[in-house]
């Protein structure tokens, strides 16, 4: 195929010819996609020109974009985080072409574990043994793979053998981000089918308690996800495979970006950072690799802190735990507050999971046990990030030893509106926490928030708003003690 860098040319030159040929089409009556009314040739039969130059321009888009994002941010946007809802009227005679997604077809090649089955076969290797291996019948694996393929995950390399590309050699079973699609693509797809049935519901429907999302209609269980997961030992499995897949969920949304953008070094040597809600700590590790100086707490139910404390840090990282730099805490957060007297709290994807009730349970928490100069951190998605232009930080009596001069120039990048046409919130470019929103509530009836919502969540619970940090696709959301809390 040639060079990369010539693949690349040879693409835009593509994309480029084909939107020429479908802009000459329109004869210089290009809709707007804020149009409510057809087009003239809406109802017509394409002509065949334009019905390749629509082909080469999808397939063009999509190869490009696979050649150029990191691999495991297209697969978590292209295929962890696609789910097709299934319409509440559509059942028996639903088209199995619109019951499928990627998510449902790439969980049959992580099952089967095809990646590692492929590893030590660069040239490929025949769906016949493939499928042996597997135990399944070869011409419908190879219908799937196939599939998989087209869109760029796996390759064909002739017909009928297969091979792993850059891609999927992202989800060998050595890779989080293997466990993390076991859960993307059954917990999340499978809940999915229920979402419209459970909207529809008249208890349901309303309900933001966590025991009320389509994944409970889905699996049938009464209770939340998180608490079926700790019922049983064999569940439990699910749970510590969750807990792997949020390291890999970490890497590709690279989280570790605060562990530069944030001035950690300017809390001083002996500093203490709480992860919160940390999972098996993948931001701590990276904490106590990068700033030797913090001590870290991390905190968890007690299974993960088990599992953080007596095989995930020895393996990964032992030199904190020989340094005495991070101590294991369980804690139940809506009954007892987390470690006192910590410089910051640091919360990662944790508020999203709970309704309003639940989260203010939390900051109260925490608050309750802050001293002067603490700060809260909250690591998400913020849906209202376009709009960051009209919730410029307040300002403060306190010292902000945090903020040196040179970070200050951050609100101007948060600001900066992506460039025209683009929508304003840049689209499928940054489809990746709309798409998170809905998934939160299949799973666990949760969502992501506005900016403005996260600031009234810490005003309710005597925290004051500080600033708002650009840390890559997730925003930081930094509170402070409110004076006279």
């Amino acid at each position: 195929m040639g060079p990369p860098s010539q693949i690349v040319s040879s693409l835009l030159t593509l994309i480029t010819q084909a939107a020429q040929t479908l802009e000459a089409g329109y004869d210089g009556s290009i809709p707007s996609l804020d149009d409510t009314q057809s087009h003239p040739l809406d109802g017509k039969l394409s002509t065949p020109d334009m019905q390749e130059a629509v082909q080469v321009l999808e397939g063009a888009c999509a190869q490009l974009c696979a050649t150029l994002a990191r691999p495991n941010h297209t697969l978590l946007n292209k295929f962890y985080l696609t789910v097709r809802p299934r319409p509440i009227h559509l059942f028996r005679n639903y088209p199995l072409h619109h019951r499928l997604s990627s998510p449902t077809v790439l969980n049959a090649a992580l099952k089967f574990k095809i990646p590692d089955i492929l590893q030590d076969k660069p040239l490929g290797m025949h769906i016949t043994e493939i499928a042996k291996i597997c135990g399944t019948e070869p011409s419908k694996l190879a219908r799937i793979l196939r599939l998989l393929s087209a869109k760029h995950c796996f390759r064909e390399v002739e017909k009928d053998v297969f091979a792993n590309n850059r891609l999927s050699v992202q989800l060998l079973t050595s890779n989080p981000l293997h466990s993390l699609g076991l859960h993307m693509t059954f917990d999340s797809t499978g809940g999915a089918t229920k979402l419209a049935e459970t909207l529809a519901d008249p208890e349901w429907g309303p309900s933001f308690v966590p025991v009320h999302s389509a994944w409970n209609k889905f699996t049938g269980q009464p209770l939340a996800m998180f608490d079926y997961w700790a019922s049983t030992l064999e569940l439990q499995q699910q749970g510590e495979g969750f807990g792997i897949g949020m390291i890999g969920w970490g890497t590709t949304i690279e989280a570790a970006t605060v562990v530069h953008a944030y001035p950690w070094e300017a809390l001083g040597p002996g500093a203490t950072v709480c992860d919160l809600g940390g999972g098996v700590g993948a931001m701590a590790m990276e904490l106590a690799r990068a700033h030797p100086n913090l001590k870290l707490k991390l905190q968890d139910l007690p299974d993960r802190m088990v599992q953080a404390e007596t095989v995930v840090w020895p393996a990964e990282c032992p030199e904190a735990i020989k340094g005495n730099r991070i101590e294991f805490k369980a804690v139940d957060f809506f009954a007892e507050s987390p470690i006192a007297g910590c410089d910051v709290y640091y919360l990662k994807n944790v508020l999203h999971a709970f309704p309003t009730a639940e989260c203010l349970t939390i900051l109260k928490g925490i608050r309750k046990v802050m001293k002067p100069g603490s700060r809260v951190l909250i690591r998400t998605f913020s849906l209202s990030s376009f709009e960051w232009s009209l919730n410029l930080p307040v300002k403060t009596n306190i010292p902000y030893r945090l903020l040196p001069p040179a970070v200050l120039n951050l609100q101007d990048r948060q600001l900066k509106p992506a460039p025209a046409p683009l929508l304003s919130n840049y689209g499928e470019g940054r489809i990746r926490q709309y798409r998170l929103d809905v998934n939160l509530m299949v799973l666990v009836n949760g969502r992501e928030r506005t900016l403005d919502e996260y600031i009234e969540l810490g005003e309710q619970a005597g925290l004051r708003f500080l600033k708002v940090w650009e840390f890559g696709d997730l925003s930081g959301v930094e509170l402070c003690v409110a004076e006279g809390s």
